[in-house]
């Protein structure tokens, strides 16, 4: 049996073989340039783009007991003064930062931390547990909002990462697990603590941040210390060099985060 093709029925059949093969060449072009849509719309959380630098994980000082300052919250007028402080006793400390009250004298305070040889990490935009863990999705906006901040307004792109209220806040919940592996595949190292001043808790006092602090420190080689650098850390600035000095008699170095081990909360 002999089969005719009719002229217009190869032009229509190659007209579908142009029309399919145009489609999925843009479908896949459309996949490079926003995979966070095409992963939406296939009920998967985006994957972001902004992914933290490489860092490197070996310590610059060898000393047997290394305390990790951290300080939460700021930068405010008194980051300042805790920066004037670190000067004086030649220590490194770690800053995670809050983004919504950035402004324009951010960048001198930002510019010092950097020459002096702090860490700087991020923590929250906007410091609200219920508005940051309502989804991933809001956890991660929150995130990349920071991100993208400090990249663009000041120049600083960061590994560090520290969850508002820990990694074992109340809020996290039962997805817990989700929120550490979105930032590992992002390629952060979320730090918590072992050592809490208690400074953003009641109505601290230079002597109850100091008795907090001492202890429990003593019981590490390598305390990781929460502090608090926000306006309202008056207290803190006053503990600080107490802190540092029986420290420091005690054997301590003081170094940012930025070569440390990741450490969370079990």
């Amino acid at each position: 049996m002999i089969i005719r093709i009719k002229k217009n029925d190869i032009q229509r059949g190659l007209l579908v073989l142009l029309t399919a093969a145009f489609l999925i060449g843009t479908s896949i072009v459309l996949y490079k340039e926003d995979a966070a849509v095409f992963l939406q719309t296939m009920g998967e959380i985006p994957y972001s783009g902004l992914i933290a630098p490489k860092r490197s994980t070996e310590d610059k000082v060898q000393n047997e007991k290394i305390c990790y300052l951290t300080f939460d919250d700021g930068p405010s007028e008194n980051t300042e003064k805790i920066l004037d402080i670190l000067e004086q006793y030649h220590a490194k400390a770690t800053f995670f930062v809050i983004g919504n009250g950035l402004h324009e004298g951010c960048k001198d305070i930002f510019q010092r931390m950097k020459e002096e040889g702090h860490g700087i990490g991020l923590h929250a935009n906007n410091h609200v547990y219920e508005k940051i863990y309502a989804n991933v999705e809001s956890f991660l906006n929150d995130y990349e909002t920071l991100y993208t901040t400090l990249k663009e307004e000041y120049q600083i792109e960061t590994a560090l990462y520290r969850f508002p209220g820990g990694s074992r806040c109340y809020y996290l919940g039962e997805k817990r697990g989700d929120y550490l592996n979105q930032m590992k595949k992002r390629g952060f190292a979320c730090f918590d603590w072992n050592v809490s001043g208690e400074d953003a808790v009641g109505k601290p006092t230079v002597g109850s941040i100091q008795e907090q602090v001492f202890s429990h420190v003593f019981h590490y080689n390598v305390p990781i210390i929460l502090l608090h650098d926000s306006s309202m850390a008056d207290a803190t600035v006053e503990a600080l060099p107490g802190i540092l000095e029986k420290m420091t008699q005690e054997g301590y170095v003081f170094l940012s985060l930025e070569c440390a081990e990741e450490y969370i909360f079990r």
